[in-house]
């Protein structure tokens, strides 16, 4: 399962080649996001890691309200992370399910064009314009995402000149050919979305990518349906081959559909002075003199594509309101050219009329601000002259708010008084959130006051409203975490799992990483884990000592006393190894000297404990344990020589030395079988079970032996079955027989496995004679040769390259006989042999 501190995965929204963005609870702050995180099959690829981290860079420089808002980066592990503001209206295909309406498909339009507008200005240019990179708002408002292959001015390029980035049925002419590329080539490739959402299908498409590049560099725009015509202009226009012959900014592109959306709402209707649309440009900061610019640019450009398209349906309405006037009155006069002639006099004198009335219209912004008197301008001065001093609002001098509304008053449709009061609002909207971020909830419901009165966005008024919420939420719970903590830290639970002082601050200080009291209270509570460390190194509980310092470690691993701490620590661990060291020596010399458990004071056992006393040791434990396992043969030893009583009172004190002794269960198992045999044999002959089980044992033990099973397995081998048949009838000749005869046996099984070249066979036989005759004086003539054997069989493995055999047999060879003169240069060719 997917792991990011700070966040709670709860689905999967999307995959990519590069990355997966996950639906996320951002848990410091209970707030869904977009969480995309990087394929960790792409860590160690350096170029897509500076691909994903630069989209997060780039993103995040970018504040707009159609640039989806970057909440977080990171890297937890191996894993690149991005977290986003969650756009639950999905994508922009989505909502259109192919062909779109048309009011929907222009306002998404004109949205992403203002916001590749504002890139563009800042040096950013996005290269990947294309509907899965358009996402909505529940509101529905466009926002442009995923900048992992943008260019901004400051940075380097991904790429060797010529490779293409991008997706192809979106790019512009200039990207698929591989030659340089600048915004230009975001906006024709946001005319490609346009026709998708419009019409349902891409305008170039094609079996493979190389064919879709060739239809943009050279075919034409396809003809749009008879019900779109209108739009084949601008679709026109958009997708010119030369990026010269396109509206050359986003900003125009925004201003042409604006028009477009004006005309569509009231085609009839010339009083109306203003469309969201239009708000939104003015809104945006672009002011009377810049829209006309723009108009007439987009005009002409619009004009000419329309001249192009002789052979389609008019544009009507709407390609009068966006064509110049001198294009309109052309096209009228081309209309009615073959009726000139039955003109009458009258007819010339109302059109002279109507181009009057239509001129005084077009000028009646101008006619108006001539009319109005001057105070109006003085107003507007002063006004601009306030927003410049960000005098906001205000009587006494009137503030910029009060200026521009005292122009509304008398000019209820004066544009520059309006986006004036717009801006005024933006920035009384910034003073509320600087106000928030800096925890002054009183003045920012003073300044949001201020920006409603100024008739800021509703969308933005409700946004904040719910950041003030969220910081009281936030202030409550801050303070409830504080309390609990500092209680814990008077009642001295410092470190416990969940109602400790350490974890409450931690979470006190995930809500507010800068509180005061939180951090003061962190410090106290590890200043105490490191006073409990020192008591405890004192007292000579070194593993209580570093799980306090461990603690302190984990929060604040430059903490000032952790330094001195783990030096007391260190130095009284030293002190105390060097005397345990002494009494682990003491106890392994005690050990081979057979002083196991006595006498009192001084025998192994003693000293092994003294140690464990001290603190845990891996030595001590493993001198205990090999006492309790001699003690446990040397009561097997007196079992076999039917010395019960001893025997009895050795496994009581393996039993005592360690009761998890190997060996110590089946020893008492066997001792007490010994004994009622011992007892069913001290009452005369043997029973008949007992009979049986003599005979048994004597018939196993002749089929072991048959079989060349003289010691394994054990309870199966002859030696074995043999030993058991003496338990029966420790006078039975023939099992004493088979016992005296095994070393013999195992001899000549020893030189049949090593006559066959079966170096393994023969290594057992050899183990197995030194435990039925460790004085055996065949025994050191033995060793050597299977040590010769063993070497030859490491050559042969060495030459086949199975190294890690021939090292084996090698080892083997010189336990066997370490004199043997052709051991040291074989292991040389062995390491030589691991070098390549």
């Amino acid at each position: 399962m997917l792991d990011i501190p700070g966040y709670r995965i709860l689905r999967a929204l999307g995959r990519g080649g590069m990355a997966t963005v996950y639906l996320a609870m951002q848990e410091s702050v209970q707030r869904e996001v977009a969480l995309k995180v990087m394929s960790p099959t792409l860590h160690g690829d350096a170029e897509f890691g500076e691909r994903f981290l630069r989209e997060a860079r780039i993103a995040a420089s970018l504040r707009h309200r159609h640039v989806v808002q970057v909440h977080d980066v990171g890297r937890a592990d191996d894993l690149h992370y991005i977290a986003m503001e969650y756009l639950s209206g999905g994508q922009v295909l989505n909502r259109t399910n192919g062909a779109g309406d048309l009011a929907f498909c222009l306002r998404v339009t004109r949205e992403i064009a203002l916001a590749l507008d504002y890139a563009h200005r800042r040096g950013v240019i996005h290269r990947d314009i294309k509907p899965d990179n358009i996402l909505l708002r529940d509101d529905g408002a466009a926002v442009l995402s995923d900048f992992g292959i943008a260019r901004a001015h400051d940075s380097k390029r991904m790429t060797m000149t010529g490779t293409i980035l991008g997706t192809p049925h979106y790019m512009a002419p200039e990207q698929a050919s591989g030659s340089a590329v600048d915004g230009r080539a975001d906006l024709y490739a946001l005319g490609v979305v346009f026709h998708e959402m419009a019409v349902g299908v891409v305008p170039f498409d094609a079996a493979d990518w190389v064919s879709v590049g060739l239809m943009h560099l050279s075919a034409p725009v396809p003809r749009l349906p008879p019900a779109l015509s209108r739009l084949q202009p601008l679709i026109d226009t958009m997708l010119a081959k030369d990026p010269s012959e396109r509206l050359q900014t986003g900003a125009e592109v925004a201003e042409v559909i604006a028009e477009m959306e004006l005309s569509m709402a009231a085609p009839r209707s010339p009083a109306i002075s203003a469309a969201p649309a239009k708000a939104e440009l003015a809104e945006r900061g672009i002011n009377s003199s810049a829209q006309a610019s723009t108009r007439r640019r987009g005009d002409e450009t619009i004009g000419r594509a329309a001249e192009t398209s002789s052979d389609e349906p008019s544009l009507g309405e709407i390609a009068e309101a966006l064509s110049s006037p001198s294009q309109r009155t052309r096209r009228r006069a081309e209309k009615d050219s073959p009726r000139q002639s039955a003109l009458r006099p009258w007819h010339w004198a109302l059109g002279l009329l109507a181009l009057l009335l239509i001129g005084a219209y077009s000028q009646r912004d101008v006619l108006r601000d001539r009319l109005l008197p001057s105070r109006n301008e003085a107003l507007l001065t002063q006004a601009d002259e306030a927003l410049r001093e960000r005098r906001l609002v205000g009587q006494e001098p009137p503030g910029a708010r009060e200026l521009f509304q005292a122009v509304l008053a008398l000019d209820p449709d004066n544009a520059r008084a309006r986006a004036g009061l717009a801006q005024v609002a933006e920035n009384l909207l910034s003073e509320a959130r600087a106000a928030i971020a800096h925890d002054r909830m009183d003045e920012a419901r003073q300044w949001l006051g201020r920006a409603r009165d100024a008739e800021a966005p509703a969308r933005e008024i409700e946004q904040i409203e719910a950041d003030i919420r969220n910081r009281a939420q936030h202030d409550d719970r801050l303070a409830d975490l504080v309390g609990r903590a500092q209680t814990a830290l008077a009642a001295g639970r410092l470190d416990a799992a969940n109602e400790g002082a350490l974890a409450l601050y931690a979470q006190a200080l995930a809500v507010d990483p800068s509180s005061s009291v939180a951090l003061a209270g962190r410090r106290e509570a590890l200043s105490l884990l490191l006073d409990r460390a020192r008591q405890h190194t004192d007292e000579g509980k070194f593993a209580e000592a570093q799980a306090q310092i461990d603690a302190v470690t984990v929060v604040d691993a430059a903490h000032l006393g952790l330094p001195e701490a783990l030096t007391q620590l260190a130095q009284a661990r030293q002190q105390a190894g060097e005397a345990t060291n002494a009494l682990i020596a003491e106890g392994d010399a005690l050990r081979k000297r057979g002083r196991l458990i006595s006498p009192a004071g001084d025998n192994a056992r003693e000293r092994y404990r003294s140690a464990l006393a001290r603190e845990p040791n891996v030595q001590a434990d493993d001198g205990l344990r090999a006492i309790a396992a001699a003690l446990v043969q040397q009561a097997s030893k007196r079992m076999a020589d039917y010395e019960f009583e001893p025997a009895a009172a050795l496994l009581d004190e393996a039993a005592a030395t360690q009761a998890s002794a190997p060996g110590l269960s089946a020893a008492r198992t066997r001792l007490r079988e010994l004994q009622q045999r011992r007892g069913d044999l001290a009452s005369g002959t043997l029973s008949a079970d007992q009979q049986a089980a003599l005979q048994q044992a004597l018939t196993g033990a002749a089929l072991a032996r048959k079989a060349g099973n003289l010691l394994y397995p054990p309870g199966e081998s002859a030696w074995d079955l043999y030993r058991r048949a003496l338990t029966l009838d420790r006078d039975n000749t023939i099992a004493k027989q088979g016992l005296a005869e095994l070393p013999a046996a195992t001899r000549q099984l020893f030189e049949d496995a090593l006559g066959s070249n079966k170096v393994g066979s023969a290594r057992g036989y050899l183990e197995g004679l030194q435990t039925l005759a460790p004085n055996d004086i065949a025994l050191p003539d033995m060793k050597r040769r299977l040590a010769a054997s063993l070497v030859g069989y490491a050559t042969e493995r060495l030459g086949a390259n199975e190294i890690s055999r021939a090292s084996d047999a090698l080892l083997q060879a010189a336990e066997l006989d370490p004199n043997n003169t052709n051991i040291a240069s074989l292991r040389a060719r062995i390491d030589q042999a691991r070098e390549k």
